[in-house]
Order: structure tokens, then C-alpha cells, then sequence
């Protein structure tokens, strides 16, 4: 019977679309004990385990009351014209919002009595061991005789809040629910997927969470809480080095709780961030026990700042003047713009007098913010002021008269503070409060803000191997997490309170597969730890995922040679020395010999051109309004603005005559961009969309700083992409391993897809998506399509059948006219909370489209597995053994470098009670500590078993084109990642024209930009091609 579309339309309404649960554990391998960063919180309640007589702490038993929040910041203070609504105030800050809740504990003698049992979400919630009074008050009011209570009935009774309009901010405090921490310990044997991926997200594990937070804040040493579950302790146990200008980085914890079959963990990392230096010693300097003795200022800070950038880091040995100083923050906007909104304390006032000088209870200090410095020095500022006020007392003498004093005076006859600088700015802490350097101290634990332009230091700091990286943890975070657990242990003695340990796990390492070049292949051979390799000079172990790509050719090249094309950018309008064309056309020649070593051959005939003054289009203000709506220089457009002037955005010399070159650039020609600068975005996005999108011209980027190097290594790893660009095969798997991905059946390869979308490509701009899809048997080619996901955000590609149907093309046309017997689709970037929406939506939309594709009425319905990957994820593994038996009885290597073995596999202890989930290390690490990738099987038509799953995965991490080594997740979701990647970076280039564009030609305000005018199609000529390596 024919198949009409009402028949495929009847088929894909009775399906069920359902997570998979798990089907087996895996088998094969080598087994070895590793420890995990988990350690064990509880048995579940319906485990068969005996009980572990904790019953009564209060993380078991406690009922937790959820509170909504409501922070109304101050009015914009603007007037509202006739008949309109005035606009609602400004959000609050999150920094704000803790700072009101601080100022709340500090005033309210209840909240503060029970503040480690109190918790604030960062947003509109807080949990709360205790029942709180329901109240609404406004800033400067926070006195607890002063709230607005609720009526009388406890919570639960609401009542709407009073208006606060004219005052700083108001808060609102309303009960919202409930929840019991007994509800974590339930159903933790629950092979039910459904039910376990909703206890990931439920309230009473994100309740216990903030709640263990709050105790880690009541710490004896200086905590810093940052993005909600970040913590760093400021003591001699964690790690702290000087950063940047005016900054250091130190390592903090963050805590999660996870479940696995009949148990409650916790997985415990550490974490990193960089912030302002507010002592004079940082952690782990021998005299950082003397920061309690050694007032550090910000003009010490200043002084710092001054060293290193003058100094390059070095100490200066001459103590810089006041004129230096003043110098320097004119010169220096990166320090000036750091002082900004840096929030300080005024250490010299009494906070435990009033303003008259009588006693009254200390008060905690009050931060203020830095507005900007002030015109005025110390010395300059002259006010006028009552000679008492300058006494300590500040008690007024009667009949006295002003005099004028300058601030250097009055600091020092009032606070005893003689200034070393009076002739430096001092800064404006508001209105006219305005203070010199020397008197006031940087507020601890603030974020350095800015940009990351160290990226070497926090590379460099934060590779930690294994045996460093749990070491550290046990020392910063274990304690805080066991007092945080222990803290009300009902009378019990500290001997006998629970001790929290790593957990250690079973794991098993499988095989390498073999990776095979065009007459020579890589296998690895198992063999004791420390033997030496057998080519090479390091160890055998260091050689698994890993090899040395000058012994080997490409499997596959262009038929014919390429007329290899230099063009030199520069972003200056100043061209550079004439010598450099020179040294540019014998870099090419090095680097068509490297090429040439792995088989790709080049035609450098041609020579070297040079392209000045190539940039981002740039913005103008146009005054007449005539030229505002017209077009700019070249292709500039305008966008019309208000006060009679407009926008124009105009297009650089040097863009006009690269799009005059490409407009005529003959075929079978490769250009290489050489870029005298490597770190602008900006530029290699327009020349990715000028060149890939709108011209279809093959092409790569260099950066000139090291291509002039002349490095083969540099080289060979440019050609491993140019060959997959120009459709070669640079290396592939060994025939028995390609095994497992061909359908014994036809003979034909599967199909392997993956997926992954990125978001906010600018800023409240949709998501992009993109597919990926293999169409031969190496494995080696994955063109891919992208699209413009319907919402800001999302995550769940609910259109995919308009991305598999161009992959299935792709594939039908190089495999004589016939369809892939089996689809695997790898699909990354989704939370463990989103599993059930990617088999209810995605691989119900990916089903559909399959039906749908073969117009000629015969079925076809391939049987799909998918896997979701995430690359992201908190679990660490550390080798406890060098060797291990493998199944032939033979000692083996089962760690390399610190770290576990590549190709390790860990499927129980610490996987999910029900989802068929396992963690899989694939990769070398070369540096610092690797991720394993956790993988969940969330669909199975075609019954694979965790052995072939875990083999397979392995395998496509070997396969991945443009290295010589293993990577930490499967090929094809890498090269999903790269083409979201550069769809973004398409998108980047020409958003803003497009949007001035747009903004000028506008008529209703609910207009949106078309899909195709953001993010065009890529262009035909190398639509069916990986342009995106």
C-alpha cells in the first residue's frame, strides 16, 4: 500500500517519544580505580544500603520556606509628558541587591541572628530555614519597627505593596511556598528518566544548595560569594598571584549536588576569577599573617598600578612623585576606568559615635563607590570649617570663628593621618564628599572588571594537574563543606561528625582505534608505565591519542594544485615597510614545501598582495539629514538619528578593493589572508563574510607575527584545514574500527550528525543553530547548514527537519542515488534538564522529516540513536594506580601526564539512576587537568549496546581533521561548534549596517529584521564544503 502524507501524518501521532533508560553497562576495557571530585552526602531513602544514621542533620530533615523578593529601584526622575504612563523604575543591580540585603541583616536583629540560615538567590528568591515576617520598607528605613507588617495569619497572608515613588529603593518580602529537604533523599532508585531529570531542577535541591552557601559565608576567614555559587576564602589554603593591572586571580569553590543509583553527592570543584588586590600580601606570600599589621590604601594600590605598567611588572627602585602620579591617571584610562564604580571604605570614621560624638552600638563600615577624581589635590581644596570640628571630639567651642584649612590639614588634625601624597588627585565619593587616596581601603572581593587580555596567566594558573587540583580542593573547599554539613550536629562531639572524602570509582580504559594515512598508520600498543616509546623520546603512554603528522601523507588531495594567493591585511592606513612582500612571498615558498611534505600540493607563482586600511565598517555622525538617509563612501548606510543628524556607517578603502579583487578572482585559486594582527574580531569577521559568504571564495587566515616564522609545525596545522576546505581527506579510521559506523547489511556508512546552537549572536538577537553531516565512508567531510533559531535564547531547535533534509541531499548524491540505513546524531550544548525536550521535539521533528523526505511514496524511516553531549561539566577524574591488568593478564599504563588514561570510561557510581549516560576522557592533556565529556543515549532505535556506544565515541574523537591527536568530545559535534561559530561570526559582521539599514527604513514599531537580511546563506560555491574549519 502506498504511503500518502495523512499515513505519515497517523504513523508519527501514534509514536511515543521517550528518554531512553539504560540499557547495559559496559564491559570491555582495562579496569582500574580513579577518584571523582564527589563525595558522598547520603544513601537515598528507598536504597537497600543500611542507613547511614544521619537522619537528623539538618540538610535531611529541614522544611525550607521560599520567599518572592521584590526590589523596586528609585524612579528615573524624568518628566512624563501628558497622558502617558511613566516609564517603571530601573532594575536593581545584583551587586545592589546583596548590598540591601546586607544593610537588612546588619539593622534587623532577627534576620542576623538566623543569617547562616537564610539564603538569597542573586534575583527574586530566598530560602529560609525559619518563617520570616512578610513586610515591604524602603531604603533608609530599616529599622525593624519600621517595617510595614503584614495582617495578622503568618505566611501565606499577602498584601499589595505601598507605593515608593521619590525614594531610593523599596523591597518587598511575600511568602511563595514551601519545601521539605527530605524530598532529595526520595526515589534515588527511580528508573523512571522523567522522574529523575525532574529531580535535577527541583526547588529542594536548589533550596539546599543556597542554604550551604549561606553556611560557607559564616566562615571565620574573609568569604567572597560571586555569581551566586561561587566562593573564595581569602586565606593561606587557596592560591592568589598578582594579575593584570591592579588585580590578582585566586582560586574559589563551587558545590552541586547529583544523584546516582540509591545516593546523594555533592561534586565539588574549584574555580577562578580575577579581582582587585585590597592587601598588600596575597595567599601563599610568607608574610601574608602580617596583612592584619599593614594598612593597605588605594593609594598603595595606585602606586602598584603605577609599577607595572611602567615598570613592566618589575618593582620600581625609586618611589614615583606626586606629578608621576597625576601623570599617570591622566595618561593611563585602564586604571582610571578600574577606579570607577571600585567601592571603599573610609577607615578613618568612628563608626561607634554619632555625628555629635556620643557612644552609640558599632556599626558595620559603609562602602561608598568611586564616582571620578576630582580636579582638586588635598593641598588645593580650601573649605571652610569651625577649629573644633578639627579636634578629635569634634565638640563646638562657643563664640568661635571659621578659618579656611586646606584637606591635607584637616585629615591631619582631625584623623591624625599626615598624607605622603597632598598634591595627587583625590576622588569624588559623591555630592561633596571628596577624599584623598591615602584615607580610604579597596572593599574585599570585588570582580576586576574589564577585559581578559592576560589570557596566558589565567591559562597558565589555572592548568592544574590532577594531584594539585584535588589537593587544593580537599584543602579550600572540604572543610567549608564539612562545617557547612556538621554545623548543627545536635550535640555531637566533633570526632564523631561526618567526614567528607573523595569518592573513588571503577573505570575501565579502552582501546585506541587505529588511525590510518595514505600508506602509513597509528597504533597504539598497551605497555608498561614509563616505557620508552618506540619512535619518539617520551614514554609509551604519552603516545596514545597523540602522534607526530611528519612521518605521514594525507590519505587524499585536490587532483590538480591550487594557485596559492597571499593578500597581506592591515588595519592601518600607513602601509608597512616595502621589505615585507619579500619576506611574505619566501614564507609562502616555506610554506608550500611544508604543505608539500604531507601531500598537498601549492602553485606560488603569483605574487604577495597588499591590502592597507582594512577594517569593521566604520560609524560617522553625518549633521545634514540629507546625507544621513543616502549612502556613505562605497556601500556605507545610514540610519537616520535624532536632532537633525544621522548615522552612517561606511565602508573601509581597504574592504573596497578586497571586494574588487574577489569580484574577479579566477577559479581553482586558494587565498590565504595574512593578518599583521591576530586579535581584532572585528576584521576576521568581515573577511570571513566578504570571502565565505558573499564571494565563495576558498580561503584561510594567518597571523603574520607567526607565519613569517617560517614554523613547519605552524604550517602543517594551517594545511590540515586548507585540505579539508578543498574536500581531501587528511587522515581517517583503520578498517576494522570503521566497522563499527558501516551497516553490515548494504555496506553503506551511517550517517553522523551533530547539532549545537550558540546564542545571542548581538545582543536580544536569536539564536543560531547548525547541523553537521558525514556523507562518505572516511568520516573526514561534514558540510553542515545553520539557521536563525524563532527566540532569543533557544536552546531547542524546533524547526531541525529543515536542517537534516540538505544533509540527507548531500548524502544521496554521493552514494549512487541511496539513503543512509542508520542515522547517529550526536546533538550538543542542551542541559541534563532538556533531555526529554530533545527527544520530544527534536528527534520527533528529526523522525518526521525522515518520513517526509522520499517523495516517491516508499518508506523510508532509518532507525536514529541520540546522544547528547556535554563538553561542560564539573567531573574530574585522578589516577590512583600506574598500571593495571588488562584482559590478558598484562601490567599496562593506565595514567599519562598526571591525568587518566585517554580513552577512560566511567559508567557507574556516579551516572544517573535511570538515563543511559556515561563519561568518556578521549583526549591527551598537555596541560593542567582533563574533562571527560559526559554522553546520554536519549534515543535507541537501533539497540546499541553501552560497548558499541563507548566505542564508537571514542573512536570519532580520533577522526577530527585539522589535528594530530585525540579531542575531548566527538569529531562532528566539534565541527558543529566551528560552523555556530563562524554563522555567528557572519552574523557579527554586518549587524550594524544592517540594523541602521533596517532602523531608517522602519514603519511599525512591532517590524522586525528579515532572517535572511541578519544571516544570509552561505554562498553556493562552497555551500557542500567544511569553509568553516
Amino acid at each position: 500500500m502506498a504511503r500518502t502524507r495523512k499515513t505519515v501524518a497517523a504513523e508519527a501521532a501514534a509514536e511515543v517519544y521517550e528518554v531512553e533508560k539504560r540499557l547495559d553497562y559496559g564491559t570491555k576495557g582495562t579496569p582500574v580505580e580513579v577518584l571523582s571530585n564527589h563525595i558522598h552526602l547520603s544513601v537515598g531513602d528507598d536504597a537497600p544500603e543500611k542507613k547511614n544514621g544521619n537522619e537528623d542533620v539538618w540538610w535531611k530533615t529541614a522544611t525550607i520556606y521560599i520567599y518572592h523578593i521584590e526590589f523596586l529601584g528609585k524612579p528615573s526622575g524624568r518628566p512624563t509628558p501628558p497622558g502617558r504612563k511613566a516609564p517603571p523604575p530601573a532594575p536593581l543591580s545584583k551587586p545592589k541587591r546583596y548590598e540591601l540585603l546586607e544593610e537588612l541583616y546588619e539593622e534587623d536583629e532577627t534576620l542576623r541572628k538566623y543569617k547562616d540560615r537564610i539564603a538569597f538567590d542573586g534575583q527574586d528568591q530566598l530560602y529560609s530555614r525559619v518563617p520570616l515576617e512578610e513586610f515591604t520598607l524602603f531604603d533608609g528605613c530599616w529599622k525593624v519597627g519600621k517595617k510595614k507588617k503584614a495582617a495578622a495569619g503568618g505566611p501565606g497572608k499577602k498584601e499589595e505593596a505601598s507605593p515608593a515613588e521619590g525614594l531610593v529603593a523599596q523591597i518587598t518580602l511575600q511568602f511563595a511556598s514551601k519545601v521539605s529537604l527530605k524530598d532529595i533523599y526520595k526515589a534515588t532508585m527511580s528508573e523512571d528518566t522523567e522522574e529523575q531529570e525532574n529531580k535535577m531542577s527541583a526547588p529542594e535541591k536548589t533550596a539546599l544548595l543556597y542554604l550551604m552557601g549561606a553556611k560557607f559565608l559564616a566562615s571565620k576567614d574573609p568569604i567572597f560569594q560571586m555569581q551566586g555559587n561561587k566562593f573564595f576564602i581569602f586565606n593561606n589554603k587557596t592560591k592568589a598571584i598578582p594579575f593584570q593591572v591592579g588585580g590578582y586571580l585566586m582560586f574559589g569553590f563551587t558545590v552541586s549536588l547529583v544523584f546516582s543509583k540509591g545516593t546523594v553527592m555533592l561534586n565539588v570543584i574549584n574555580v577562578s576569577l580575577p579581582f582587585y588586590k585590597h592587601t598588600k600580601y596575597l595567599p601563599g606570600d610568607p608574610k601574608f599573617k602580617e596583612n592584619d599589621k599593614t594598612r593597605y590604601t588605594l593609594m598603595d594600590w595606585l602606586i602598584e598600578c603605577y609599577a607595572k605598567v611602567n615598570a613592566r611588572g618589575a618593582k620600581s627602585k625609586q618611589a614615583p612623585t606626586g606629578k608621576d602620579l597625576n601623570n599617570f591617571l591622566a595618561k593611563n584610562m585602564e586604571v582610571k576606568n578600574l577606579m570607577k564604580g571600585l567601592k571603599v571604605y573610609r577607615y578613618y570614621i568612628n563608626y561607634s559615635v554619632d555625628a555629635n560624638g556620643a557612644p552609640k552600638p558599632p556599626k558595620k563600615m559603609q562602602a561608598k563607590g568611586i564616582f571620578d577624581f576630582a580636579r582638586e589635590s588635598a593641598d588645593s581644596l580650601k573649605f571652610k570649617a569651625l577649629p573644633s570640628s578639627l579636634t578629635k571630639d569634634g565638640k563646638p567651642v562657643p563664640g568661635e570663628q571659621e578659618i579656611t584649612v586646606t584637606t591635607t590639614t584637616y585629615f591631619a588634625k582631625k584623623y591624625g593621618i599626615k598624607l605622603k601624597y597632598p598634591d595627587v588627585k583625590m576622588v569624588s565619593l559623591g555630592g561633596k564628599n571628596i577624599v584623598p587616596l591615602e584615607c580610604l581601603t579597596i572593599v574585599p572581593g570585588q570582580k576586576l572588571k574589564g577585559q581578559v587580555y592576560d589570557e596566558k596567566t589565567m591559562i597558565d594558573f589555572t592548568a592544574l594537574r590532577p594531584e594539585d587540583k584535588f589537593n587544593l580542593i580537599s584543602n579550600l573547599a572540604l572543610p567549608s563543606v564539612a562545617r557547612a554539613l556538621n554545623s548543627e550536629s545536635n550535640g555531637k562531639s566533633k570526632k564523631s561528625a561526618a567526614k567528607y572524602e573523595f569518592l573513588k570509582v571503577p573505570s575501565r580504559i579502552i582501546d585506541a582505534p587505529t588511525v590510518k594515512y595514505k600508506d602509513t598508520n597509528v597504533a597504539y600498543k598497551d605497555a608498561p608505565f614509563g616505557t620508552q616509546a618506540s619512535e619518539g623520546k617520551g614514554p609509551n603512554e604519552e603516545t596514545k591519542g597523540k602522534w607526530n603528522l611528519m612521518k605521514h601523507q594525507f590519505i587524499s588531495v585536490a587532483p590538480e594544485p591550487y594557485q596559492l594567493r597571499a593578500v597581506f591585511i592591515n588595519d592601518s592606513s600607513k602601509a608597512p615597510p616595502q621589505s615585507i612582500l619579500g619576506k611574505l612571498t619566501k614564507s609562502v615558498e616555506q610554506f608550500a614545501k611544508d604543505a608539500g611534505s604531507v601531500g598537498v600540493k601549492f602553485d606560488v607563482s603569483g605574487h604577495p598582495l597588499l591590502i592597507n586600511d582594512f577594517n569593521a565598517p566604520t560609524k560617522r555622525r553625518v549633521d545634514s539629514p540629507d546625507r544621513g538617509r543616502g549612502r556613505g563612501r562605497g556601500r556605507g548606510r545610514g540610519g537616520a538619528g535624532r536632532n537633525g543628524f544621522s548615522f552612517v556607517y561606511e565602508i573601509t578603502p581597504g574592504e573596497e578593493k578586497l571586494v574588487k579583487l574577489l569580484e574577479n578572482i579566477p577559479p581553482k585559486v586558494y587565498v590565504l589572508f595574512v593578518l599583521a594582527r591576530g586579535n581584532d574580531a572585528g576584521i576576521y569577521n568581515r573577511l570571513k563574510e566578504i570571502a565565505d559568504l558573499r564571494f565563495g571564495v576558498l580561503n584561510s587566515c594567518v597571523v603574520w607575527d607567526s607565519f613569517s616564522k617560517n614554523s613547519p609545525q605552524y604550517n602543517t596545522n594551517a594545511v590540515m584545514k586548507m585540505n579539508l576546505k578543498l574536500q581531501g581527506t587528511n587522515h581517517s579510521l583503520g578498517a576494522k574500527d570503521m566497522e563499527l559506523l558501516t551497516d553490515k547489511a548494504t555496506g553503506l556508512p551511517f550517517l553522523v550528525i551533530a547539532a549545537d546552537v550558540t546564542h545571542y549572536p548581538e545582543k536580544d538577537q536569536n539564536s543560531i543553530a547548525a547541523m553537521v553531516g558525514s556523507y562518505e565512508k572516511t568520516f573526514s567531510k561534514f558540510p553542515g547548514e545553520y539557521m536563525l533559531q524563532n527566540e532569543p535564547g533557544e536552546e531547542i531547535i524546533s524547526r531541525i527537519g529543515e536542517l537534516i533534509a540538505s544533509r540527507l541531499d548531500v548524502y544521496k548524491a554521493n552514494n549512487n542515488g541511496k539513503l543512509p540505513p542508520r542515522i547517529l546524531f550526536y546533538r550538543d550544548g542542551v542541559s541534563e534538564t532538556q533531555l526529554s525536550q530533545v527527544v520530544k521535539i527534536e528527534v520527533k521533528g528529526l523522525k518526521q522529516a525522515l518520513r517526509k523526505y522520499n517523495g516517491s511514496g516508499k518508506k523510508y524511516d532509518p532507525p536514529v540513536t541520540c546522544v547528547v553531549v556535554a563538553k561542560r561539566n564539573l567531573v574530574r577524574f585522578k589516577p590512583l594506580h600506574k598500571n593495571a591488568k588488562n584482559a590478558a593478564g598484562e601490567e599496562v599504563a593506565v595514567q599519562s601526564m598526571g591525568n587518566v588514561m585517554p580513552g577512560t570510561v566511567v559508567d557507574r557510581e556516579i551516572t544517573s539512576p535511570a538515563h543511559f549516560d556515561f563519561f568518556l576522557q578521549s583526549q591527551q592533556v598537555l596541560a593542567g587537568t582533563g574533562v571527560p565529556c559526559h554522553y546520554w543515549c536519549v534515543y535507541n532505535e537501533n539497540h546499541f549496546d553501552s560497548d558499541y556506544l563507548q566505542a564508537v565515541s571514542h573512536a570519532l574523537c580520533y577522526i577530527f581533521g585539522r589535528s594530530s591527536t585525540s579531542v575531548k568530545v566527538v569529531a562532528p559535534v566539534y565541527y558543529a561548534d566551528l560552523l555556530c561559530t563562524r554563522a555567528a561570526q557572519f552574523f557579527k559582521a554586518n549587524f550594524a549596517m544592517v540594523n541602521a539599514e533596517f532602523q531608517k527604513q522602519k514603519k511599525n514599531k512591532d517590524d522586525v529584521i528579515a532572517a535572511h537580511k541578519l544571516l544570509p546563506p552561505i554562498h553556493k560555491n562552497v555551500k557542500g564544503l567544511m569553509y568553516y574549519i
